[in-house]
């Protein structure tokens, strides 16, 4: 048997992930988890926005020897007893292997990935467990402000509330469905959501061209991977005729630690944006719950840095 611990945190980024299997170890967390069973929430019972969502918890084989759950989640808001999932949670992080990593190991200034995963989880346990309300919904990290939208991109997003967009563009009519699927929703992220092509890898602008991008994650360095993969900054140039020419905003961010992450949007004949964080179900409204008109001013959690509006086309291939 074996014990999968997950900190939920990215939309872009794969999550940390790693598992427990010495027989000792798996023991000892079995019987402390089996002492607290309020301290548990359904997978996905608590706050599904963007940012830190929790910690999941995931058994090979059902509930283990001491009947818990298959599946479940700590920290997350959908717990009886918000103290306890909090406590239990600050446990499994504590467990992360110091050697784990993504791409070439390094999260941000130097620091060796692990540390920096299992800082930014401790800080976002505190502050969800701060933060939770009476109801049981963690707040939302807080609306963004149209400062850190770049004046060109103002204006191109008022062309589209207009209906006098830049070049021309194939957007699709919104219908979750297909997205929201359970074959399909845990597998793909926010950019395969947003040019809609479905990979099964978590997709990573440039990853299919051969290209990582950095550990510091600027917009201008996922941008490289996005150019790479076919799509084009919206009206430098306009893509050609074709299909899928579907427009996006790509934003990105960090939480408190620095460990940064990106995220997209993508528009909708309606005129609204939607989005899907990480393998969360696709949705039209932002973290304060309000259909989004405007990624540029709409509360986007922890991405405050809208980096520009880019155009997909039915040449481009992700992975």
């Amino acid at each position: 048997m074996t014990l999968r611990i997950t900190i939920d945190m990215f939309s872009g980024r794969p999550n940390p992930s790693w598992e427990i299997n010495d027989p000792n170890q798996l023991k000892e967390l079995e019987e402390r988890l089996a002492r607290s069973p309020e301290a548990f929430g359904e997978v996905g019972s608590g706050y599904t926005g963007l940012g830190f969502d929790g910690i999941r918890v995931d058994f090979t084989e059902d509930g283990g020897t001491t009947g818990l759950p298959a599946s479940f989640e700590l920290a997350g808001g959908g717990a009886k007893d918000a103290s306890a999932s909090a406590e239990l949670a600050q446990v499994l992080v504590e467990t992360i292997p110091r050697d784990l990593s993504e791409g070439g190991g390094i999260a941000l200034g130097g620091s060796p990935y692990a540390e920096a995963m299992l800082e930014t989880a401790r800080e976002e346990i505190s502050r969800n467990l701060r933060e939770q309300s009476p109801g049981g919904a963690y707040a939302s990290p807080g609306a963004q402000q149209e400062a850190d939208v770049p004046e060109e991109v103002k204006v191109q997003l008022g062309a589209l509330a207009e209906r006098s967009p830049t070049c021309s563009i194939d957007s699709e009519p919104w219908s979750p469905y297909y997205w929201n699927d359970p074959a399909i929703q845990p597998k793909n992220n926010c950019y395969a959501y947003g040019v809609a092509i479905r990979t099964d890898t978590f997709a990573h602008p440039g990853r299919k061209h051969g290209y990582e991008i950095p550990a510091t994650l600027l917009g201008y360095q996922v941008a490289v991977g996005l150019y790479k993969d076919g799509l084009t900054l919206f009206g430098y140039p306009c893509q050609p005729p074709g299909s899928r020419r579907f427009l996006v905003a790509l934003c990105t961010g960090a939480f408190s630690t620095g460990v940064r992450d990106f995220h997209f949007y993508r528009y909708h004949i309606e005129g609204f944006w939607s989005h899907k964080h990480a393998g969360n179900s696709a949705r039209y409204t932002d973290e304060s719950g309000y259909v989004i008109r405007d990624p540029g001013v709409c509360d986007r959690g922890i991405y405050t840095e809208v980096y520009g509006l880019f155009q997909s086309h039915d040449s481009v291939t992700i992975q």
